[in-house]
C-alpha cells in the first residue's frame, strides 16, 4: 500500500503503480486526510492516523510492505513497522541511501549520449 496525504494524490499513486508494471502487487492507497502543514502542526494526532491506516490496509487489503507515499510521512517508519510488524518505507530515508551510494560507488549518469554535455557555444 502506497499512504497518502489527501484524496487527489491516490490516482497518482495508482498511475504510476500501473506504469512500472506493478498492479498485481498494489493493495490500496490509504488517505490520511491530513496536509502537511496539519501533519506537522499535531505528530502524534499524525502517528496515530498513520498507524490505524496501516493496519486496516495491512488486514484487510492483505498489505505486506507500507510505502509513506509522501516526504510528510519521513520518520514515522520506524514506529510503524515496530506496531505493526511489516515493512515500511520511507523514501525519503531510500533516496538519500540510494544517492549515497552512487556517490560511494563514483557513479554517475553518462556523457556519451542522451545526457552529454551541450555544445560549447562560440560568441563572436
Amino acid at each position: 500500500s502506497i499512504m497518502t496525504g489527501m484524496k487527489r494524490r491516490v490516482p497518482t499513486r495508482e498511475w504510476h503503480t500501473a506504469f512500472r508494471g506493478l498492479s498485481q502487487s498494489y493493495a490500496a492507497s490509504p488517505v490520511l486526510g491530513m496536509s502537511v502543514l496539519e501533519m506537522d502542526a499535531d505528530p502524534a494526532k499524525a502517528k496515530a492516523r498513520i498507524i490505524e491506516l496501516a493496519r486496516k490496509t495491512v488486514e484487510e487489503d492483505r498489505a505486506e510492505v507500507i510505502v509513506l507515499g509522501c516526504a510528510g510521512l519521513a520518520g514515522y517508519a520506524e514506529d510503524i513497522e515496530r506496531e505493526l510488524g511489516v515493512i515500511v518505507l520511507d523514501p525519503s530515508s531510500v533516496a538519500l541511501k540510494v544517492a549515497e551510494a552512487l556517490v560511494d560507488l563514483g557513479l554517475h549518469h553518462s556523457k556519451a549520449g542522451r545526457f552529454s554535455y551541450p555544445p560549447v557555444k562560440e560568441i563572436k
